[in-house]
Order: structure tokens, then sequence, then C-alpha cells
């Protein structure tokens, strides 16, 4: 006798052990096998003993062994007793297209069975869809009036030896990513979506669902607990027990799609729309003011006063009108087409968030504001506030901290969405629910987190994610849709992934409104960032080159005739990409490779012509990655940037101040040792006129260190630079503003004790 994996579906915490006795035969006439498009998928459903199971098979493979299917209601409890009453098919191949995501057009292909059962007066109805690459199916509850969904019978019968990867429920789903064997497995509990490995990688299947929060609040997202036997229960989460164990549902009623993707390959389960597809149609008829597009945000990079998270003197800034002006002045530099303004917009005193609308529409930069579930708040996501918000014409709204995994939560979720449509606003949920394909229903849903991303590399936030976890969400969490991990993350002091692994998740992880998390303070001085400049938000074909779960990816994503590529690893690696794989046209292309350099605080680039036959080869650190642009008319650059600048290595030092090289600096080098038996850089600057110019000191420092400055041989004045850069290795930019006279003046700066190392200084000139 052979054990097997069940996961079942139980709507309570009431542990009950599911034995079908062998004497039960299926009932005649009610067994029905409904096969996918293409016959690769099959489902088969039947009653047995009064009994309902199904199975699942992909090319003659078992994918799910007999596993039960059924409610208990108040009403009745379908799980015996059972009696067939009817069955039929319906069949669709349509295609439909949503802003953004991972390709441009969705492919709605699939056959639905209608499987119906009664028991006494009662009647429950199986909504079995099988599509070429997985299945879904629902209950729906005929009939008016009120009832209790006290249980749900549902079970996931794995094969033998099945294992894979998961982690332990969180209402945010920010878990770190791991792998569970088949012992492991049956012991714990995790959240969904859960990534089973059959048959030894000979198929893959993604457990999830859809149809969650778009629904009237009917369902709670479930999680899978384990338990004795290898049977393993799916329950609500702990949140739904604040409002009671059972779920209260006015008939008719449906439940929530439960969505497992199925693929013989790793490049069809990431190009998966399943989710979306057993989402109903989109309820917005006109869509052309939703615009994907990638942000500039201050909150990861430049912590305010008043967080209490914040350790006390730890990166603190005032958070100001002014200063996310220099934000949408860079995103405007950069072709972005969002700031997102996160918590403490309410605070401000030199300006309004109207006033940064009116400043960045002339720049043709929208504006996104932090709003929180709290709706009695000044942030709160009320009606009131969401109507008075966009009056002052903001693009859209960060829903965050909403993490409340029950029927309350997800009516919240979708009433937002619902009223954000009527006012024409773009909204993304952080601290939320996973994505189950709600943005086909409601396109303005343009992205969320539900992810364990770069927020938790804030010094005061573990744990820090690492290359396996990043290197398996592109096969769990992203498959589902929009992930607002918020990537490539320079100045943190914790790194434990290379700047090549950074920049490649710009590509890597697709989501429709992509928050870059690092200042424009670094992002102003990176080679990275010419590619950061061109990369898009939105593409038309997603291919899986190469990777495994948790030890590395290569994924190409093509926007127009451009191809980007992004590859990240866990291990040290040598990437071998044949670029016949891309289907390019023909003649040359030029090949923009940003990758790892020598250590994993810089990147290379290197570039060179190829064609449709050409292969690349790169080379990743440990923990590393690459980004790649393939193509004929796209340049990656810099950012126009106004200043006029003087190089510290050409400046007069004195005392210990000496030219250290430097990989990541202007000209390959920069000036240390400044602090020391009174070491200082002096710059002579010129200027046509007196007056106040904008001065920018690019340096590099670990922790936060305070230089005086010197002008024109006059007294020190101390300049209060609250940021490090992450390391020596980093630039980062401060601009301050000095009273300069016409012509010559001295700038000399100096520090009490040991200071940051300057790589150069600018000078804005009107």
């Amino acid at each position: 006798m052979s054990f097997k994996k069940v996961v079942s579906f139980i709507m309570v915490w009431t542990i009950m052990l599911t034995f079908v006795p062998s004497a039960f035969a299926i009932d005649s006439g009610t067994q029905q096998t409904t096969s996918s498009p293409n016959g690769s998928l099959t489902a088969t459903m039947y009653l047995e003993g009064g009994e309902l199971f199904y199975t699942v098979t992909k090319n003659g493979a078992t994918i799910v062994e007999k596993s039960r299917l059924g409610l208990k209601t108040t009403g009745a409890d379908f799980y015996s007793g059972m009696s067939f009453v009817s069955t039929g098919t319906t069949s669709w191949n349509n295609t439909y297209s949503i802003p953004g995501g991972k390709k441009s057009v969705y492919t709605d292909n699939g056959v639905q069975r209608e499987y119906v059962v009664s028991k006494g007066s009662a009647q429950l109805k199986i909504y079995m869809r099988v599509y070429n690459d997985g299945f879904g199916f629902r209950y729906y509850l005929p009939g008016q009036g009120e009832t209790f969904i006290e249980k749900e019978y549902t079970e996931y019968n794995f094969p033998n030896g099945t294992g894979g990867w998961g982690y332990p429920p969180v209402n945010t789903y920010e878990g770190t990513w791991q792998y569970y064997n088949s012992t492991t497995l049956d012991s714990s509990t995790v959240t969904m979506p859960f990534l089973a490995s059959i048959n030894n990688n000979a198929y893959w299947a993604l457990f999830t669902e859809a149809n969650v929060y778009n629904a009237g609040g009917t369902y709670c997202p479930s999680i899978l607990t384990g338990s004795s036997g290898q049977n393993m229960k799916f329950s609500c989460g702990a949140d739904q027990a604040q409002y009671g164990t059972q779920i209260q549902a006015a008939l008719p009623f449906q439940t929530p799609y439960r969505a497992v993707i199925v693929t013989d390959n790793l490049n069809d389960l990431v190009n998966s729309t399943l989710v979306q597809n057993l989402n109903p149609p989109s309820k917005i008829a006109d869509t052309s003011w939703i615009k994907p597009g990638n942000a500039a945000w201050s909150w990861w990079s430049e912590d305010y006063y008043g967080d209490p998270g914040v350790p006390e003197g730890y990166r603190e800034v005032p958070f100001t009108y002014a200063r996310q002006k220099d934000y949408v002045d860079f995103a405007a530099s950069m072709g972005w087409k969002y700031v997102t303004v996160d918590a403490g917009w309410v605070k401000w005193t030199d300006g309004t968030i109207a006033d940064l609308v009116q400043y960045a529409a002339a720049k043709n930069v929208g504006i996104f504001i932090w709003a929180s579930p709290y709706v009695h708040t000044p942030y709160g996501a009320s009606r009131m506030n969401l109507r008075t918000w966009a009056s002052w014409g903001i693009k859209g709204v960060k829903v965050d901290m909403t993490a409340n995994e029950s029927q309350v939560g997800m009516s919240f979720l979708e009433s937002v969405a619902d009223y954000c449509a009527e006012l024409h606003l773009m909204v993304y949920f952080h601290n939320a629910t996973k994505p189950g394909g709600e943005e086909r229903t409601w396109p303005n849903i343009i992205g969320s987190e539900g992810v364990l991303g770069s927020e938790r590399y804030k010094l005061y936030w573990p744990p820090a994610p690492t290359a396996v976890h990043n290197t398996t969400l592109p096969f769990t969490r992203n498959v589902l849709g929009s992930m607002d991990y918020t990537p490539v993350a320079l100045s943190n002091t914790n790194k434990n992934t290379t700047q090549g692994q950074q920049l490649a998740m710009s590509i890597v992880y697709e989501t429709k409104i992509q928050n870059y998390a690092d200042s424009i303070d670094i992002y102003g001085n990176w080679k990275g960032t010419e590619l950061l400049h061109v990369v898009p938000a939105s593409w038309d074909e997603t291919k899986l080159l190469d990777g495994f779960p948790g030890s590395h990816v290569v994924m190409a994503r093509r926007s127009g005739s451009d191809w980007y590529i992004g590859a990240m690893t866990d291990a040290a690696r040598t990437v071998t990409i044949p670029l016949s794989s891309l289907n390019l046209g023909s003649g040359n292309y030029t090949a923009y490779v940003y990758k790892d350099g020598a250590t994993g605080e810089s990147i290379s680039k290197v570039t060179s012509t190829v064609t449709s036959s050409s292969t690349l080869t790169i080379p990743l650190l440990a923990t590393g990655g690459a980004a790649v642009l393939i193509s004929k008319t796209t340049v990656p650059s810099m950012p126009n940037d106004p200043y006029t600048y003087y190089e510290a290595e050409s400046a007069t030092l004195a005392g210990s101040a000496n030219v250290v090289s430097c990989v990541n600096c202007s000209n390959g080098n920069k000036v240390g040792n400044l602090g020391s038996n009174g070491g200082s850089v002096q710059f002579n600057v010129t200027v046509p006129a007196a007056g106040a110019y904008k001065v920018k000191l690019n340096y590099l420092t670990s922790d936060e260190r305070w230089p005086n400055y010197s002008l024109n041989g006059g007294a020190n004045t101390l300049l209060k630079i609250r940021l490090d850069s992450g390391s020596f290795n980093v630039v980062r930019s401060y601009v301050t503003t000095m009273n300069l006279n016409a012509g010559s003046n001295t700038i000399k700066f100096s520090y009490p004790n040991w200071g940051a190392e300057i790589d150069k200084l600018g000078i804005l000139v009107p």
C-alpha cells in the first residue's frame, strides 16, 4: 500500500480524517471526463457511493490522484448521500488584452463542465474548467436566502514523492521561499501559491486561487495545512477567525476558483495566464487612461522623521514637497511615467499634493500617493478621500497595510478597485493578499506587493531576501501577476546580492508599475541607470530561456522589436544565450550587456554587434546577475545632467588626502583619506555671476559622516549629510546651496575626523 499526498480544503480548523470505503463503486452513469482543447489535460469527476471525487492527468500522467469534492452548509452537507442530477459542457476560444503585463495578448481557450448533484432538495453545482496549461473549479449554490459555509471538503491528492516550493502563511505574503520535500510537506502549513514538482520535475503544478477579491467579498483566501497520513487541509487564514470561522453567504453563491497551473516545462508555467482566464471580463469599457509605467520612489532610500520603525539617527531626512519635486525632475529626465509619494505627505508644510501634481504634469509625470485602509484617517482610502484626491489630478493610489485575509479584507480591496475605476484612478495594493487574476475584471489594478522584496533590506526589517528566494519568485509569485518587489536596491549596507542581480530584476520581475527602490541621488551616478532609462514596464512577449526554482533564471522579454534579457543566479555560473531563441529579424543588432564586475558592488558594460545566429556568454558571480538589451534602434544612456563637474582627483589635495582607484566613480578615481592628518580637498570653480548656486557633492561612505566646507577661505560650515551611500564603492549625491562670487571661487572640504570619500563636485549654472 503506497502513501499519497492529499491537499484537503476544509473551511474550519477542526481536523477531519477522510476515509473512503473500498467497497464503494462508481455510481452508474456519473463519471464524466473533460479534456482540454488540445487533449493534453483531462479532469474526471464522479460519484462513488454518493460521495464526489475527481482526478486530473496531463499527457496521461497523474497530476491529482483520486481526491474529494464537496461543501457543508447550514442547509446541506454535500459530503455523502449525493445523487447525480445532470452535466453539460461548453467551450470557447477568445483573446483579450490587459494594459501591461507579461504579454500583449491573452488567449482564453477552455472547456467547462457543469456537474450538478443533489442531496434532498438542495443542489450543488461544480464548474470544472480545463485548459491546455491547467484547470480550475469552483462551487456554486443556487437558490435564495442566506446560508453559511461550514466546511469545504476539496482535496488535492498528489502523486507519491511530490515536493515543492512555498513558505509558512503570513497575511502580507512576505515569506521567504523554501523547498519542502515530501516528508516535510506532510507536517507543514504553507501558503499559496505552492509550486509542486511532480515525477522528478517531469511536470510542474502551481496551486493557487483565482477570482478571489473581485466577487463581492464572498470568500477568504486560503492556506494549506499538513497532518498525519500526508493529508493536507485547506482553511482560511487566521484573519477570518475575527469575523467567525464560517463563511456567510447570500444565495446564489460561488466560491473562488481553485486554480492549478499544470505544465511539462517552466517556460509554459511562466507564461501561463490561467488565473486571469478564470476571472470575469473587464468591467471597464475604456481602458485608455490605464497606463503602466516606471516610477521614482523615495521611501526606501530616505527614511523620514517620525517613522517609528527607524532607529534613532538612522538615515532620517525631511520629507518635503521640495524634495518630491526633485524626484519629479529625475523621473522626467528618465522618461519614467510616475513618482510614487509615500506616507507622510499630509505633513508637508512647504506645498501640497495638488501643487506637486501641477508641477509634475508640466513635465509629463503622473503622481501616485500612499493611502491606508484606515478610512477615518487623512490617508484613508475612503470614498470621500479618493474623490478629493482624484480632484487634485493624481493618477493613482498605493493602498497599503490591508493585511486582512478575510471576507472583509477582500470586500475592501474590491470596493477600492471599483470606486477607483469610476474615478479613473489606477491602484496597487501593498501588505495585501496575492493576486488571483483580478486585473482582468478591474484592469485599473496595476499591481500588488504580496512578496518579500527590497523593503526587507532596510536594516530594521529582517529577513533580507536572498538569491535563492529571488530566483524562486519568477516561477511562483510572479506567475500570478504584477509583483511590486521594488527592485534595484544599491545603497543598503546589508547587501547579499550583486549590483548585476539588482539590475536584472528590472527585467526578470514583471509589474505594471515598477517602483525603483533607490534614491535619485544614487541612480544619477550609476552605470546601470543607462538601462533603467529605457527598460519598459509593459511587455509584448516573454520567454524563459533557462532556469530552475531557487537556482537561476534567464528571462527574455520583448517590447516592440527590442529584447531585454535578465539573468539571476544563486551560485556562480556562466549563462549561454543563443539569440536564435528570440526570433530576431535579419541584419545587425547591438547587444548592450551589463554584467557583474570584479566584485558584487560594480557592474561592467560590454557592447557588441550581434545577429540572430550569435550567442552571448555571460559569467555571473555568486548571487549575481546580468541585464541585456538587444536592439537596432534603442540606445541606453544616462539622463541629462545640467551640472558642470570638477573631478576630485584634479583638485588641490592636502595632508593625507590621496587619489584612490574607484570602478564606480567618474573617470575611475576618487579622493580618500580625508580628515586624517589634515586631509582635505579644495576645488577651484568658476561661475559667470555672483549669486546662490546649487552645489552637488558626489561622495562615498558606509556610514553617516558630516563634512565641513570653507568657501573662498572663510569659516567652516558643517554639512549635515544624513545619508550614507551604502558602501565606499557606491556613489551618492548631496545638493546644497552656496553663495559664490563672480569668476573664480574655492570650495575646500575637510573633516573633523575620518570623512567620506569624494568623487567630484558639481555646480548648477543657470
